[in-house]
């Protein structure tokens, strides 16, 4: 199938099977969990087929016992929270690794029961939505990697390079990535029409069905879905509370319970805020999503900063580091580096800038975060094909050199 994608999750799937008896595969509705593990094993079993749920719920016990336990799939698992002791009770009695990979669009630690069954029986794994190399058919970046370890961008600046035919092709898909995103069910549609219908469908299972597995609420679907819009506008911002209450009419506690519910339904991610300033910022989890909800909201710096968020994340989550954190940097004086990003003590800012150089208030939003960053550096980024070291910690990129 022309579709069809060998997905970087796969290689760190099977080497959890060696050692871990269960394995939950986690992801945002739609980002592609079934197809990878029905091309995974054929022991494949789904909770969206309404009498395995009823044999699940009637008998949890005789309902995991009937199953083979070799890498046996259980689709959509969190629907049915009866089976996870059940499932305690059998990798208890026999701990072979690789016995079920449980799939779910929420995160099973937002769920009690789940959390409390399973806790140091299962390893987790998540399935993030399609990067544009990913999309590419490129095997699995390590770009940033070397941007963090290189001692000298001067030195780095001269040992790269990238032809206008590779630069053309990556701003080519850049662009296709900003309405379509990375969701499979989404991202092949070229019909603008239908790629919103089907947006607004997916949106309504996320935001009606999912979010309501981890936060009981009488909100209407109308309502959470204004309250995404209007925390769309605050990507890459500091939350406030009191001016999304104005914008939505709910109070800071709902406020506080939807995101937490929309971040344990993949569909935002919380970004803290460093610096000197608090709080966190937010990015929605889709591109596509993002582009539904916040379209002529957000400037064309702050979508393309996100679009780089979202892909060269890839790079760490699929080589199972837990050691990274990305961060936003904001100085009591006001200064703002959008996206950061740090691994054990080496630290990395990213800038967008409209030109070949940056400004001069951008070169000093850059001198400001390497002076509170010991072993830090910063990469003006740009949709323009040029490669410039300022010096040894500065240097401007090609976005396309950064997916």
């Amino acid at each position: 199938m022309a579709h069809l994608r060998i997905r970087y999750l796969t290689e760190n799937l099977q080497k959890l099977c060696t050692f871990s008896p269960i394995i939950g595969v986690l992801g945002h509705r739609q980002v592609g969990k079934t197809t990878l593990l029905e091309h995974f094993s054929k022991d494949y079993h789904t909770f969206d087929i309404k009498k395995n749920r009823v044999d699940a719920e009637l008998n949890p016990d005789q309902y995991i016992n009937s199953l083979k336990g070799n890498k046996t799939i259980i689709d959509e698992a969190q629907l049915i929270p009866e089976i996870f002791y059940s499932l305690k009770e059998r990798v208890r009695i026999n701990k072979k690794p690789g016995q079920f990979i449980l799939s779910g669009s929420v995160r099973f630690t937002s769920k009690k029961a789940i959390r409390e069954s399973l806790t140091g029986r299962i390893q987790y794994l998540e399935l993030l939505p399609f990067s544009i190399a990913e999309i590419d058919h490129e095997p699995l970046s390590n770009q940033i990697h070397k941007l963090l370890d290189c001692q000298d961008f001067k030195i780095f600046s001269e040992q790269i390079s990238t032809t206008q035919k590779n630069h053309l092709h990556k701003m080519s898909l850049i662009k296709q990535y900003k309405h379509c995103g990375g969701l499979p069910g989404v991202l092949f549609l070229k019909n603008e029409v239908a790629r919103n219908n089907k947006i607004e469908d997916q949106l309504r299972t996320v935001l009606d069905r999912d979010l309501r597995e981890v936060y009981q609420t009488t909100l209407s679907f109308e309502r959470i879905e204004a309250f995404c819009k209007a925390l769309s506008s605050f990507q890459g911002s500091s939350i406030q509370y009191s001016k999304l209450q104005v914008e939505t009419e709910l109070n800071p506690i709902t406020q506080q319970k939807l995101l937490s519910a929309l971040e344990s339904i993949f569909m935002i991610r919380r970004i803290p805020i460093e610096g000197g300033a608090k709080g966190f910022t937010i990015i929605f989890e889709d591109q596509a999503e993002s582009y539904y909800f916040s379209k002529n909201i957000l400037s064309d710096q702050a979508q393309l900063t996100h679009l780089l968020f979202r892909n060269i994340r890839t790079e760490f989550f699929y080589r199972y580091e837990k050691n990274i954190q990305f961060f936003q940097y904001r100085s009591r004086a006001g200064v703002i580096i959008p996206l950061a990003i740090r691994s054990n003590s080496k630290t990395l800012g990213f800038v967008p800038i409209d030109g070949e150089k940056p400004t001069r208030e951008e070169k000093a939003a850059g001198d400001s975060f390497l002076r509170s960053y010991r072993d830090s550096k910063i990469i003006f980024f740009t949709e323009k094909l040029i490669i410039h070291a300022i010096d040894d910690r500065m240097i401007v990129l090609p976005i396309s050199y950064l997916v």
